[in-house]
């Protein structure tokens, strides 16, 4: 997507996450941006006529990139687990922390955004579930007595909320070294249970490959 852009609004996209990031979405004004772009306000008012207009193409661009980063995963085609998911949301999220330190204010002022993460937040889930069902098919989960088609569905979804969630919360608490590690070994503590003692040398050697990030 970013090879499609010309010059400029690419330097405005990459320059509104940036400062997104440091002061929050509705704390930076568009001649701020401009600024920060090396343009003229008029200039950028010519590639977005409106604050809205920016904030969808943004909130476009996002969406793109984990779309991408999820189908690109050859772990997800070849062996994957439901950590590896968690994974590419954390450091997604971790990458574009605005959208999750102020979820609630950004869908409440662009209402279209929120029938969008409605739809991504299915698609994630059921993401989550598919790769639960490859780990109890190769063995790394267990399928015993109590456990049902109801017990996966929650299960992928308390992993979707704890990714979801974990910046926005790491924030909040200023524990700011090692996020996508520590929701790592939070998503693990949901899987552990259900974890057969195969599943449980392998998930643990994967979080040890992902520590401190």
């Amino acid at each position: 997507m970013l090879e499609a852009l010309n010059k400029t609004k690419k330097k405005i996209l990459l320059t509104s996450i940036t400062l997104f990031n440091e002061r929050g979405l509705f704390n930076v004004l568009n001649q701020e941006i401009a600024k920060g772009s090396g343009i003229s306000l008029s200039n950028f008012n010519y590639h977005f006529a409106t604050k809205k207009d920016l904030v969808l193409f943004v909130c476009k661009y996002i969406g793109y990139v984990l779309n991408n980063r999820i189908a690109e995963n050859k772990l997800l085609v070849d062996d994957s687990t439901p950590l590896e998911v968690a994974r590419i949301y954390l450091e997604f999220e971790k990458e574009f922390q605005f959208f999750y330190l102020d979820t609630h204010n950004i869908i409440q002022s662009y209402e279209v955004l929120g029938k969008e993460l409605e739809f991504q937040i299915h698609k994630s889930v059921m993401l989550i579930k598919n790769m639960i069902y490859v780990a109890v098919g190769k063995g790394d989960m267990v399928h015993g007595p109590g456990i049902i088609e109801e017990t996966y569905e929650k299960l992928s979804n308390q992993i979707w909320m704890t990714c979801h969630f974990w910046y926005a919360q790491s924030h909040f608490k200023n524990e700011k070294q090692n996020i996508v590690s520590k929701g790592l070994d939070a998503c693990y503590e949901l899987l552990s249970p259900y974890l057969s003692p195969k599943g449980i040398e392998k998930y643990k050697t994967f979080l040890d490959l992902h520590k401190k990030i």
